[in-house]
C-alpha cells in the first residue's frame, strides 16, 4: 500500500485537530456546569457564592445600593456603607430609562425586526401593525384590522388615514429595522414578543398630560418625534426644535387612581425634555459636560429633579462596574457622585481558556479576534493594537499554560518520531505542527495515521 504524503497527513491531522478543540470545549464546559451543580447539591455549604450588587434610587432620587447574596436576604446601603432600611411603599424605587448616545441599529429582512403591532383602545377594537421596509434610507407606516370583522381599516401616514397603501413621502422615515426592545419605537402596550396579537394588551387612557396605551411615538431617521394617536387615527410630528437623539417613556410616580403615568422624554445634545403627551415641553434637564456624548440612564424624581447617571461598560470579563451619578434640577444645578460596585462576569474565563482551548494557535488565534473586537464595541474610541495589547495582558497565563503543554507534547513527539525512525523532515515538521496546534494537534498526530508494529531486534534488542 503506498504510503499518505506528509502534506496529506498534516491536513487529516489538522483537520482532527480542529474537530477535537470543538468537542472538547463543548465537554469541558458541561463538565465544569455539572460539577458545579453536583457540588452545590452535596455540599451547598462550603460553596463561596459571590456577591451580586445593584444599583437603585428611592424616590426622592438618594441612590442605594441593593447587596443580594444567595439564599440571604437583600441588604440595602448607601453610597458609603452605610445599613439603609428597607421601603415599606408600594413603589420603594424609581423606574429609570435608557437614553443613548446613539442607537446600534442593522439592516433586517425577518418579520420580526419589521414589524410592532398594537391595539388603539375603541369598541371593536382596532389592531395596528406598523411595519417598517428595513432599509437604511427606509420608511414605515401603520395599518389596522377591525378585530371583528377582520377587513382593513386603512392606512395611516403623515396625511391621515388613507384606504389604499401610502405613497412614500407620506410615510415615516425610519432607518433599518427593529432590535427585540427598541426604543425608538415607543408605547406603554406590553408585549412578550415583537409580533404578539394585540388583543393580550391593556389599553387605557391615561391622565392629562400622559401618554395613553394608544399613543404610539416613532423615533424617525431625520431627527424627528412622531406621535400616531391610534384612536384618533392621526399622526403628528411631536417634537422637531433639534435632532433627537434617542427617546424613552419615563415613569412617573404611582397614583391610587391612574396607576402608573408615563411621558415621552427625548434627548438632544445639551439636555433631556420631558414632553406632554402631545409633544408639548413640560421640563428640561440640561446634561452635565461630563455626561455628554456618553450612554446615559434617567428618570425624574419625587422632588422635581433627576436623576442621570452613566456607567463604565458592563464588559463581561470585568469584575466591577463604575457609576458616576448626578442629581439635576432643572437650572443644571447639579450634585454629582460616583460608586463601583462588583459585576458578576465572565472574568474566569481568562483562567479558564487554556482547558477550553488547549491549543496555542487556536487560541492565539480566538483572543486576538474576538476579545479586541469586544474591545472595540465597548469603546470605539480605542484603536485595534490598544484593544489587542490588552487583550494579551488579560489572557497571558492561559497562552502560556497552553503553550507550555505543547512544548511537553513536541518534546514527546520527537521522541516517537524517532523511535519510529521516520525522516529528518518529519522529525521537524511533526514536533512543530503539535507545538502549534498543542494537545488537539498531539490528537491528529498520535490518531491521524497509521503506525507500523514495533519489534525487538534479535541481535540487539532495540525496538524496530
Amino acid at each position: 500500500m503506498k504510503r499518505k504524503g506528509l502534506v496529506q497527513s498534516l491536513v487529516l491531522a489538522g483537520v482532527l485537530a480542529t474537530g477535537f478543540t470543538a468537542v472538547w470545549g463543548v465537554a469541558t464546559l458541561w463538565a465544569l456546569e455539572v460539577g458545579a451543580h453536583t457540588l452545590i447539591g452535596i455540599a451547598p455549604h462550603t460553596i463561596t457564592f459571590r456577591l451580586s450588587a445593584a444599583l437603585l434610587f428611592l424616590p426622592d432620587g438618594t441612590p442605594v445600593v441593593a447587596y443580594q447574596e444567595a439564599g440571604k436576604h437583600r441588604q440595602l446601603r448607601d453610597l458609603q456603607g452605610n445599613p439603609v432600611a428597607e421601603p415599606d411603599s408600594e413603589h420603594p424605587f424609581l423606574t429609570l430609562a435608557p437614553l443613548p448616545a446613539r442607537y446600534n441599529v442593522e439592516e433586517g429582512t425577518d418579520w420580526g425586526q419589521r414589524i410592532r403591532s398594537f391595539a388603539d383602545g375603541r369598541v371593536p377594537s382596532g389592531y395596528w401593525y406598523f411595519i417598517v421596509d428595513g432599509r437604511r434610507d427606509g420608511s414605515g407606516y401603520f395599518v389596522g384590522y377591525d378585530s371583528e370583522t377582520r377587513s382593513c381599516i386603512g392606512y395611516l401616514g403623515m396625511d391621515g388615514l388613507r384606504e389604499g397603501p401610502l405613497p412614500y413621502e407620506e410615510q415615516i422615515p425610519f432607518e433599518n429595522a427593529f432590535s427585540f426592545s427598541d426604543e425608538r419605537l415607543l408605547c406603554t402596550q406590553q408585549k412578550n414578543s415583537p409580533t404578539e396579537h394585540p388583543q393580550y394588551r391593556k389599553v387605557g387612557r391615561a391622565p392629562n398630560g400622559c401618554s395613553s396605551a394608544w399613543d404610539v411615538y416613532v423615533l424617525g431617521r431625520d431627527g424627528k418625534l412622531y406621535h400616531a394617536d391610534l384612536q384618533k387615527r392621526i399622526i403628528q410630528v411631536a417634537f422637531d426644535d433639534s435632532p433627537v437623539l434617542s427617546a424613552a417613556l419615563t415613569v412617573g410616580m404611582p397614583e391610587a387612581i391612574h396607576g402608573t403615568p408615563y411621558r415621552p422624554a427625548v434627548r438632544t445634545v445639551d439636555a433631556v425634555l420631558v414632553l406632554d403627551e402631545h409633544g408639548r415641553v413640560l421640563k428640561r434637564y440640561p446634561i452635565p459636560e461630563p455626561l455628554r456624548g456618553q450612554d446615559i440612564t434617567f428618570g425624574e424624581t419625587s422632588t422635581g429633579e433627576a436623576v442621570m447617571y452613566a456607567n463604565s461598560p458592563q464588559d463581561v470579563l470585568a469584575s466591577e462596574i463604575e457609576y458616576r451619578i448626578y442629581r439635576i434640577d432643572s437650572a443644571g444645578r447639579y450634585r454629582q457622585a460616583t460608586t463601583v460596585l462588583p459585576f458578576i462576569g465572565w472574568e474566569r474565563l481568562t483562567s479558564l481558556s487554556a482547558w477550553l482551548i488547549p491549543s496555542p494557535l487556536i487560541l492565539a488565534g480566538t483572543v486576538s479576534y474576538v476579545r479586541p473586537s469586544m474591545l472595540l464595541e465597548f469603546d470605539p474610541s480605542i484603536t485595534y493594537p490598544e484593544a489587542l495589547a490588552r487583550a494579551l495582558m488579560e489572557f497571558w497565563p492561559a497562552l502560556a499554560i497552553a503553550q507550555m503543554i505543547a512544548f511537553v507534547l513536541a518534546i514527546l513527539c520527537y521522541r516517537r518520531q524517532m523511535r519510529y525512525g521516520t525522516s529528518r523532515t518529519e522529525r521537524i515538521v511533526w514536533p512543530l505542527f503539535v507545538l502549534l496546534f498543542g494537545l488537539p494537534g498531539w490528537i491528529g498526530y498520535r490518531f491521524g495515521r497509521t503506525w507500523p508494529v514495533l519489534e525487538a531486534c534479535p541481535e540487539c534488542g532495540v525496538a524496530v
